[in-house]
């Protein structure tokens, strides 16, 4: 599940598709709001989504054969609910959810050719802690007078069991200081992906996100923004939302009982959000209602496909990337609107 290989581009010439994609997404997004944008330290609100986009799509291409699916891993944690909820405090400190993934590719991809030992192990375990340096780094640094004190983020931000929520209904959480999400169709996607994951049993990829995640619900340590930490767990679920998109994409008939998961959990909150909409009638239920109950109906064609051992490799790959796209757009729209 998950390790056949689809359609081979060029890796650098993949990497510049990417880069561009991002770029055109943020001008695609932010255009309608360039007059927010004026000063130069504003402009990073558009650039840092597309750092970190670019910086998922580089990581993931570790464990994630076809370019598309990058793509779409990067897009949900750059431009998703997560990225862009960092509009809502200073422009530059985008800069660090946007450096993790790239921080965090030396351990990733030092030493894959090398037989597997424990100086390798050290090596990449000490490349690990490259990203959680630099955000003690980044908040020090801008905490000091000569860098005129910048307020980055309130300290006092742990999480809490609530912030969970956003895994589910991410629009309904623009309160919150981190909206933590992969988008409504990235949710079941992710699904694929922990299946994938615990099919293959790499424990260790789980350690730093662990950590991230603990940090997030402490008080602050070293003087760093408790919910910055997020970051870290966010990158691993944006990398499983990549691996799901492919496994999906691929899936056999072997692997159709996790596909009929996937579309269960799509249809199961297709129904709750519009359950909720209908006593509500709110943008923040409908659009998870409309986007859950069209995955569900995307993954009943893929599941159908799979149970049928039929590829039809186009059909799942324009269906699925048409509603991630599509997602990714109208849910970024709608946080720019509330937060810039």
């Amino acid at each position: 599940m998950g390790s056949r290989q689809g359609w081979t581009v060029n890796p650098m010439f993949s990497a510049v598709m990417a880069a561009t994609f991002y770029g055109l997404w943020a001008v695609l997004l932010f255009f309608p709001f360039s007059d927010s944008l004026r000063t130069s330290f504003r402009l990073f609100y558009a650039i840092n989504p597309a750092l970190g986009a670019m910086g998922i799509f580089l990581l993931s291409r570790r464990w994630v054969a076809g370019w598309m699916p990058s793509l779409i891993g990067g897009l949900v944690y750059g431009f998703g609910p997560f990225g862009l909820s960092f509009i809502d405090f200073h422009p530059l400190t985008g800069l660090t959810f946007a450096a993790v993934p790239w921080l965090l590719c030396p351990a990733v991809y030092w030493g894959r050719h090398f037989r597997p030992d424990l100086m390798r192990f050290l090596i990449r375990a000490a490349f690990c802690l490259l990203p959680f340096a630099f955000i003690v780094v980044f908040f020090w640094t801008f905490s000091q007078h000569w860098a005129v004190r910048l307020f980055l983020l309130p300290q006092q931000t742990m999480l809490s069991g609530y912030d969970l929520l956003g895994l589910f209904l991410p629009l309904s959480m623009t309160e919150r200081t981190v909206v933590l999400s992969v988008s409504h169709f990235g949710l079941p996607v992710l699904m694929m992906g922990v299946f994938v994951f615990l099919s293959a049993q790499r424990v260790a990829v789980l350690i730093p996100p662990a950590v991230g995640l603990v940090l997030a619900f402490l008080n602050p340590v070293f003087g760093v923004s408790p919910v910055i930490w997020t970051a870290l767990p966010m990158v691993f679920l944006a990398g499983l939302t990549a691996v799901g998109l492919q496994s999906l994409i691929w899936a056999g008939k072997n692997d159709s009982k996790w596909v009929f998961c996937c579309t269960l959990l799509a249809a199961t909150m297709g129904g709750l959000s519009f359950c909720v909409y209908v006593t509500n009638r709110s943008v923040v239920y409908f659009y998870p209602a409309f986007f859950y109950l069209i995955s569900a109906i995307v993954l009943t064609v893929v599941w159908g496909l799979s149970r049928i051992s039929m590829r039809w490799l186009a059909v799942r790959w324009f269906l699925l990337i048409a509603v991630a796209l599509a997602d990714c757009y109208v849910s970024g729209r709608w946080f720019i609107e509330k937060l810039l």
